[in-house]
This record gives C-alpha cells, sequence and structure tokens, in this order.
C-alpha cells in the first residue's frame, strides 16, 4: 500500500493501539490514515500515511515495539515501522473479505487476523506465509477482539460469544446470551473474565474459569456502551458510551469511579494502567488518570486533587492538594513508570469528589495504616525534594481519615518537611488503635 503522506490530522478515529513501552500510540481512521504518536509530548512521530483505501477497523504493535499492524476493510493488512511510519513491505492480502481485527503473537513474528467471512489466518510477518487457518462462528455484527498475547479470539454470534484459542484452533468458551444485543466485549489480559456492554446499557462480566456470569452488573452507567478496555492489572474497566463518556469502573464493588471525561473514539489502558489512552476532538492523543490498586488490594491511590484510598476502609485516605485548587488538564503530559504507581510525570486527573466516605476500619489495620501512610508522606517528602514540579503542584498533603463511631472525622495537614512520626500518629483513632 502506499505510504504516501496526508498533511492534516483526521479526527475520526476508529482504532488504537499503545506501544508496551507506553510512550506512543497509533492511530487508525475512518478514511484509511494511520497516525503514530508520541504520547506525552502529544506530537506525531511521523507525518500521518495513506495506510489503506478504507476505515481501519484494527491497529496492533508487535510486542518488541517495533511494528505497526494495521487492518482495513480494503481486505488488506500492512505492517509499518513503528518509527518512521514507512511500510515494511506489500501489504497482505491472503484475506477475501474486510478485515476485522489484527494482533500479533508474543515472538512479534506471527500475525493473527479475521475477517467478515469469518476467516483466522495465522501468518508469517517475515513471508507473509499462512501457517494455519479455521472458521468461526460471528453473525452479521462482525464483532470480535483479540488477546493482547493474540491466543485467544473473543468473538460474538447469534448465541452469544465464543473465545476461541488460534494456537489449536478449538473455542475454549461459549457464553451463552440470549436477551439484548451485545455491543462491545474485551477478554481480561489474563484471559480469565470477559466484559461486555449490551444495548440496554448494561456492562457484564464474565468468569471464564467458572464459565459464570459475576453479577450483579456494573452499575451507574447511562447510555449505550460502545467501547470497553480491562486495566492491566483486571482491577478496573472502562467504558465508552454513545454520548461520549468515558467512565472507569471498579471490578470489585461494581461501581462508577469516574465519569468526568469525554471521548467519542476507542480506548485503551498504558502497560502500567496508570492512564488511559483515547483520540481527542482535534484527533491528537488525549490521556486521562485513573485509580491505581496496589498489588496486595489494600490501598488505592487515585491521582489528582486526589487521595490515597485504603479499600477496606474507603473513608481513610490521603488527599494531594495542588496549591492552586483549579483542575488539571487531563490532556497535560503524562509518562508512565513502575515506581509507586507511575509518579515521574503523572498528572493528576481525577477528583476527590468521587470518594465516598464510608464506615472506619477494624482497629486491627492499625499497624498497616500507619505503615502505609508513613510511607506515603516519606514519598511525597521525596518527590517534593526531587521535582520543583511536584512542589508547585502539592503543596498540602492531606491526611483524611474517620474519628470513632461517636466522633466526628479528623483531618490533620502534614507539610512534606514534617516528619512522618509527627503526622501518622494523629491522623485519627483509627491509626492509633
Amino acid at each position: 500500500m502506499s505510504d504516501s503522506h496526508v498533511d492534516d490530522v483526521h479526527d475520526n478515529v476508529t482504532s488504537l493501539s499503545i506501544s508496551p513501552d507506553g510512550k506512543e500510540a497509533a492511530f487508525g481512521a475512518i478514511d484509511g490514515t494511520l497516525t503514530l504518536w508520541h504520547i506525552d509530548r502529544r506530537r506525531r512521530i511521523c507525518a500521518p500515511v495513506i495506510a489503506h483505501e478504507s476505515i481501519i477497523n484494527s491497529v496492533c504493535y508487535s510486542a518488541d515495539g517495533r511494528l505497526v499492524a494495521s487492518a482495513s476493510d480494503d481486505e488488506k493488512i500492512g505492517l509499518w515501522d513503528a518509527i518512521t511510519g514507512q511500510s515494511l513491505w506489500s501489504t497482505f492480502t491472503s484475506h477475501t473479505d474486510g478485515i476485522l481485527v489484527v494482533g500479533f503473537m508474543t515472538d512479534s513474528r506471527t500475525v493473527v487476523s479475521l475477517s467478515r467471512d469469518r476467516v483466522v489466518l495465522v501468518w508469517k510477518v517475515a513471508t507473509g506465509e499462512v501457517e494455519q487457518q479455521f472458521r468461526i462462528s460471528l453473525d452479521a455484527r462482525s464483532l470480535a477482539t483479540l488477546s493482547n498475547d493474540g491466543e485467544r479470539l473473543l468473538a460474538a454470534h447469534r448465541s452469544g460469544i465464543t473465545v476461541w484459542n488460534t494456537i489449536t484452533m478449538e473455542p475454549t468458551v461459549t457464553i451463552a446470551l440470549d436477551g439484548p444485543m451485545v455491543l462491545c466485549m474485551a477478554l481480561s489480559q489474563d484471559t480469565t473474565k470477559v466484559a461486555f456492554g449490551m444495548a440496554d446499557n448494561s456492562i457484564h462480566l464474565w468468569d471464564l474459569k467458572n464459565d459464570e456470569a459475576r453479577s450483579p452488573h456494573l452499575e451507574g452507567g447511562t447510555g449505550l456502551p460502545l467501547y470497553i478496555a480491562w486495566s492491566p492489572d483486571g482491577r478496573t474497566i472502562s467504558s465508552v458510551a454513545q454520548d461520549g463518556t468515558l467512565r472507569v469502573w471498579s471490578v470489585e464493588s461494581r461501581t462508577c469511579m469516574s465519569q468526568s471525561h469525554r471521548t467519542m473514539g476507542p480506548i485503551t489502558y498504558s502497560p502500567g494502567g496508570s492512564f488511559i489512552v483515547c483520540p481527542g476532538d482535534d484527533g491528537f492523543p488525549d490521556t486521562w488518570q485513573v485509580s491505581q490498586v496496589s498489588t496486595d488490594e489494600n490501598v488505592v491511590l487515585l491521582f489528582a486533587h486526589s487521595a490515597v484510598e485504603m479499600s477496606r476502609d474507603p473513608s481513610t485516605f490521603l488527599l494531594d492538594l495542588p496549591a492552586a485548587a483549579a483542575p488539571m488538564h487531563p490532556t497535560a503530559r503524562v509518562t508512565e513508570s513502575d515506581a509507586f504507581w507511575g509518579t515521574p510525570g503523572d498528572i493528576p486527573a481525577m477528583s476527590a469528589q468521587h470518594v465516598q466516605p464510608q464506615s472506619p476500619p477494624p482497629r486491627n489495620m492499625q499497624s498497616k495504616v500507619s505503615e502505609f501512610f508513613s510511607g506515603i508522606l516519606r514519598w511525597l517528602s521525596a518527590r517534593g525534594k526531587e521535582s520543583g514540579e511536584m512542589v508547585t503542584r502539592c503543596e498540602n498533603p492531606v491526611a483524611v481519615a474517620p474519628g470513632t463511631h461517636n466522633g466526628p472525622a479528623a483531618l490533620n495537614i502534614a507539610s512534606r518537611h514534617t516528619s512522618t512520626e509527627s503526622v501518622v500518629p494523629g491522623c485519627s483513632p483509627c491509626c492509633r488503635g
């Protein structure tokens, strides 16, 4: 396919993918244009490319981040250099119908693709040689998605949703559904759960291991769900409704944690899960910070005029308040780090008003709460010394915790230069036991 360049960015994004390091994104558009982006800079890596003659239904980065694959209704798959945007070789043309989805296996050398005629092809990047092919069940909606490693294919049909193993070419699980139409769906990164949105505005979760619904469905959604995505750790789900509302859901509580951002395009999580990438109104990439759940399930970190929240005690959290109370724009620069839930460059993006205080924790949480707050305050202090940006952004770390059942909640403001020993014991009776 031609790799000639177009002059301006087309904002009608139909598909997107994020690079394995979380720094770049690929956008596919309705007019066949492929655009590669630096996420944090909101700049193009190279000029947009006329990649296809029709809508791009799917784009995907290889596991090594060097290649981008694009699939279109023009029955072709393009392979592109992720840095230069140059076409690597003549397009893959073995499909005989519009291509719905494309993805790489973890070796970055094998590609899986599905077309509207229900044929799945598994082929080699270097030669384009088809290694195996099989046919799946698929209805007129042509709704399908691949797992991150390309080994599982999720396809909707009249009887429900079926998960296919692309290596054995066999179905593994079928979710039988009768009722409203499935409009969007996603497979969790560990391939153990499925989330799907239906025409009655509901979003449901299905446990593939036990082959049963994880009821009840997610609460708080309005409007038809058009896109859905799992966080890498499987603790949150994000969806985009027909009215453009982007919602972030807690899988554990089944409640909506945020619904203050809007986008009309597809969404994806960063590899570490600290932010969501979606197309903005101008066709450039927007980023939106999301709740972070620690690996031990004891804490949640909400960035942005935000709160560090104890999951076993949602009323105990640490607010990180900027000097200026004005909200920060969610499309400001974002980079991700594995250190403490993406601290370097991560920006506030969620309002503390979404944290709903509940009941205080049991007294046996004393040591864990104190240790946790001490660690948070030490981290804030270190960050304040290392980054002038942090100093201007977070003037007042605020520890908020409930009082006793009979007393009022306590609010304690801790300067970054105040020792944690003098702060934590007084943050609330629940921390002292």
